[in-house]
C-alpha cells in the first residue's frame, strides 16, 4: 500500500476506534506506536495523550511492559526491534488498563487474531480483564484464520 493511501485509511479506522464504546469509556488506554507496515497511529497517540491516560508497550526481554506516553520527546528506541518506546518512567500493569488496542497481521470474523510469532501481546492478554480491540486494514481480515491454543481472542476488531 501507497504511503498516502496508508495514511488515508489509518486516519478513517481510528476515527472509528474513537467512536466505539470501550474507547470512550476508557481512561487508561494501551495503545502501540506503529511500525510502517501497520496501521499509523504516531499522531493518534500523540492527540489523545492529552484527553486520556495513554499507555504503549515497551518490550523488556521476551514481555511487555506497559508504559505512560508523556511525549514524543520522552521516547527512545527500543532494545529488540527499533520501535520507539516511552523512556523507563510511570509503568503499570495490565489491570490497571481498561482498553488494550492490539496490532496484527491478520484477524478474523471470529475476532481471531494472528500476531508476527513472539507471542508478546498473547502473554500480556491472557491474564486481563481490558477490553481487547484488534485494528487493521480490510486487507489483513479475512472469515477464518489459522489460531493456536495460546492465541487470545480480541472482544471486537476495528477496520
Amino acid at each position: 500500500m501507497e504511503e498516502t493511501e496508508r495514511l488515508r485509511k489509518s486516519t478513517i479506522i481510528l476515527e472509528k476506534l474513537s467512536k466505539t464504546k470501550a474507547f470512550q469509556k476508557a481512561q487508561n488506554i494501551m495503545l502501540f506506536w506503529s511500525m510502517k507496515d501497520e496501521i499509523f497511529t504516531h499522531d493518534f497517540v500523540v492527540e489523545w495523550s492529552s484527553k486520556k491516560n495513554i499507555f504503549l508497550p515497551a518490550i523488556t526481554g521476551n514481555d511487555i511492559e506497559i508504559r505512560r506516553f508523556d511525549g514524543i520527546q520522552k521516547m527512545e528506541d527500543g532494545d529488540k526491534y527499533g520501535i520507539p518506546e516511552p523512556i523507563a518512567g510511570l509503568k503499570v500493569t495490565a489491570d490497571d488498563i481498561e482498553l488494550i488496542v492490539v496490532p496484527g497481521v491478520a484477524f478474523d470474523k471470529n475476532n481471531n487474531r494472528l500476531g508476527r510469532g513472539k507471542a508478546f501481546y498473547d502473554k500480556l492478554l491472557k491474564n486481563t480483564s481490558a477490553h481487547k480491540t484488534g485494528i487493521c486494514f480490510d486487507f489483513q481480515y479475512f472469515e477464518q484464520i489459522a489460531v493456536g491454543s495460546y492465541d487470545i481472542r480480541m472482544d471486537e476488531v476495528v477496520l
